[in-house]
């Protein structure tokens, strides 16, 4: 009869182990939805934030386009205030076929472009296509090893102001800026 008690009392305790598993892998499921609740949380609390800066700033912009208005730019950009006298161009992005043997290679490139006065944008305005054309051309003669580098990517840009430059008579650009530059 005591084997038989000490049995049963072994498959009670045989019994009583696999609850104990499950609570602990109930535990373990509750901490991870608290955690991912709090991650999501967090993640549209920063996004909701986000959204609020850059509707704040975009507040700002269209106070400073009130205050000097820039002419807007057709066919392939638009021109914005900038802070002192420099006034930004920006162009609509390029996208294309790079020189390379290794296979086929893209390149995405946005550029604005930093005029030394106001005067330079209904230049640009007027030879948009002539500036786009000979950026094109520009851009699709470069391999990625040309383009690959930092000293490459410096080079560039100086081959860019210098081609649009010629197209302008009464202001000059100062420089170009890449905010977009993918190759795939």
């Amino acid at each position: 009869m005591a084997d038989a008690e000490n049995k049963k009392g072994k498959e009670g305790e045989e019994h009583a182990a696999p609850p104990k598993k499950k609570s602990k892998l109930l535990l373990i499921g509750i901490i991870a939805v608290v955690v991912l609740g709090i991650g999501a949380g967090g993640f549209f609390f920063m996004k909701s934030k986000s959204s609020a800066k850059k509707a704040h700033g975009e507040e700002e912009v269209a106070a400073t386009e009130e205050a000097a208005p820039a002419e807007e730019g057709g066919h392939g950009g638009e021109a914005k205030a900038a802070v002192g006298s420099a006034t930004i161009f920006n162009l609509d992005p390029f996208i294309v076929n790079l020189q390379d043997n290794s296979g086929t290679r893209y390149l995405k490139l946005t550029v604005n472009l930093e005029l030394a006065s106001s005067a330079a944008q209904p230049e640009i305005n007027a030879q948009t296509t002539q500036i786009r054309d000979s950026l094109i051309i520009l851009l699709s003669s470069k391999s990625y090893t040309d383009i690959g580098t930092v000293e490459g990517k410096y080079q560039m840009r100086d081959e860019i102001v210098a081609r649009v430059n010629q197209f302008l008579t009464k202001s000059k650009v100062k420089t170009a800026y890449f905010t977009e530059f993918v190759i795939q």
